[in-house]
């Protein structure tokens, strides 16, 4: 019986610590940023990257429509495609950080985290010669500590995430969802790899091609699509 106990006062202090805690800081916005301000302009971000097969034909994209994001990167594949890395940020995106593993902050003390976010900053910096400064936990995932280990940086989340990392959508629905997220200050999230626990392999590919027919749309031309610090320039931060 006393075991019990133990076990579900452990359980829920783990419960309070993390599921409890992502839910009261994404409902009540504590120090994160989902939405800019500035009429007229959204921010597409994308997680999980670098991707040898996917981010390379996505920049194409975003190239062929002049359109410029961030990347939300994951530090190991950042240090294992630097020529990606590279890319990306010579081409005008903004880069920004996703953990240095995909690995949901569920799981990961707090010291942890703030050694993995400096050695992926440092990485980072080592190939373009600037420090991210903006964050987003893989999953949208916090925990207690959170906060505190990514101190420095802007954690930002989203308005609108379509759901890409399935296959079993397709462009045809997500070309749906991205219109029904077109709004000014939008923050969507979107994914340039499929290896990430929970993901399809070639999901990106359906992404890809949603996002090319999105932005050829005439009514999605009314808008400009940039990077998240450019739409969140005079923001209230919620």
């Amino acid at each position: 019986m006393i075991f019990l106990i133990w076990a579900a006062a452990i359980i829920l202090a783990y419960l309070i610590l993390t599921v409890f805690s992502t839910i009261f800081i994404r409902v009540f916005s504590i120090g994160i940023t989902k939405k800019g301000q500035i009429p007229n302009r959204i921010a597409i971000t994308f997680d999980d990257g670098p991707d040898p097969v996917y981010t390379p034909r996505l920049l194409d994209v975003l190239k062929k429509h002049n359109v410029k994001a961030t990347f939300f990167l994951v530090g190991e594949k950042a240090e294992r495609y630097p020529e990606i890395v590279k890319r990306i940020h010579d081409e005008g995106h903004l880069i920004g950080l996703h953990n240095y593993k995909h690995i949901s902050n569920w799981f990961i003390p707090p010291f942890t985290l703030r050694t993995h976010l400096k050695r992926s900053q440092d990485i980072i910096y080592s190939i373009t010669g600037e420090k991210p400064f903006y964050y987003r936990p893989p999953w949208g995932h916090f925990n207690a500590f959170t906060l505190m280990a990514s101190a420095g940086s802007r954690v930002i989340m989203w308005t609108s995430i379509p759901g890409d990392w399935k296959e079993n959508v397709g462009a045809d629905k997500l070309l749906e969802r991205l219109v029904a997220a077109r709004q000014s200050g939008a923050v969507i999230t979107l994914h340039d790899s499929g290896t990430t626990f929970g993901a399809d392999e070639h999901a990106p590919k359906n992404t890809i091609e949603a996002l090319d027919r999105f932005l050829t749309l005439e009514d999605s031309k009314t808008y400009s699509y940039t990077t998240v610090n450019d739409v969140l320039e005079h923001s209230s931060g919620k």
